[in-house]
């Protein structure tokens, strides 16, 4: 079904045959910029920031349109100020900020112009992994163009490499086709089934996967009860119904019995579980506070990896 392994949680790791070494956790910066689960002052963005850098991540996960203008890109810039040779930016292009919401701009103009305001904002002459986010197939995946200018900008010394952020297994493949070099897409205890369908067609092809969502939105972090609910300003209010919500965390209960003295909750078990996989380069995860990142990074580092017996716990409850 699926090809793992019980160890290497921490460390540096491959990015498929980009030549590029994400660190094991990548920072993810939706939650963190774009107030996506509620209010994130400055002050805490900088601090949460600024312990990733001091907890040894290198790799962090942005996109113009989290936040107002780039604010994520903006923000791991001025954070990471000299030591950018030593990080691994990745960010998107593909969608921008309009009167009426989030809106496609995939002609080659619009991705270059796109790549080309990050670039600025990230204050670097390259983009370590240029992801288009959510093409579309017929639209954006088949056609030349968009191919042709991603190509482009890799061989400009712009970007070092390119691929897609997707979020169904088709549009995984449609990438793949296209000549992706990389695939973010969801990959955590409940949503498995895009890894696991698409990760060996990613292995013989050499791409390499950031797996995003590994926490579910916070619901595999093992805090959450039935009853949980969502301020107004918090996005995952409108994700799940209360009966829907209720249902989530009754799945993640069950996984309750794999938490041991090597994997001491369930966001650490979560985070070994998609740092388990070997087709999984990498796992995006979105801490809002210095403490968040400090768990996290603790938990893949000094933590036990996840045996087979707990993975294959996993895998069966999933059936």
């Amino acid at each position: 079904m699926t090809t793992v392994k019980s160890g290497t949680a921490g460390g540096s790791r491959h990015l498929g045959n980009t030549g590029l070494e994400p660190s094991a956790l990548a920072m993810g910066t939706w939650g963190l910029c774009a107030d996506a689960y509620g209010r994130v002052f400055p002050e805490q963005r900088t601090a949460t920031l600024a312990r990733a850098l001091d907890q040894g991540i290198t790799t962090f996960d942005m996109a113009p349109t989290w936040g107002d203008d780039g604010d994520s890109e903006r923000a791991v810039a001025a954070a990471v100020g000299s030591r950018r040779d030593e990080m691994l930016y990745v960010t998107r292009v593909g969608r921008v900020a309009g009167e009426y919401g989030v809106l496609p701009a995939f002609k080659p103009d619009e991705l270059r112009a796109q790549c080309e305001a990050s670039l600025l904002r990230l204050a670097t002459d390259r983009i370590d992994v240029l992801l288009l986010q959510h093409p579309s197939i017929d639209d954006h995946l088949r056609d030349d163009s968009v191919r042709e200018t991603m190509i482009a900008l890799k061989s400009e010394g712009k970007i070092r490499a390119w691929g897609a952020s997707v979020s169904h297994v088709d549009d995984a493949r449609a990438a793949l086709v296209t000549g992706s070099e990389v695939l973010c897409m969801p990959f955590n205890m409940l949503q498995p089934d895009m890894v696991w369908d698409v990760g060996s067609e990613c292995r013989e092809k050499g791409v390499g996967i950031l797996a995003r969502s590994v926490l579910l939105h916070g619901l595999l972090s093992g805090r959450w009860g039935e009853k949980k609910r969502f301020t107004p300003d918090d996005q995952r209010m409108h994700r799940w119904s209360h009966d829907a919500l209720a249902a989530r965390v009754r799945q993640a209960i069950e996984f309750r019995d794999r938490i041991h003295a090597g994997v001491p909750s369930m966001a650490a078990l979560a985070l070994q579980f998609a740092l388990a996989h070997d087709d999984v380069s990498c796992a995006v995860f979105g801490p809002r506070t210095p403490a968040q990142v400090v768990a996290a990074t603790e938990a893949v580092a000094s933590g036990t990896p996840l045996t087979v017996t707990d993975l294959q716990f996993i895998y069966n409850s999933l059936r």
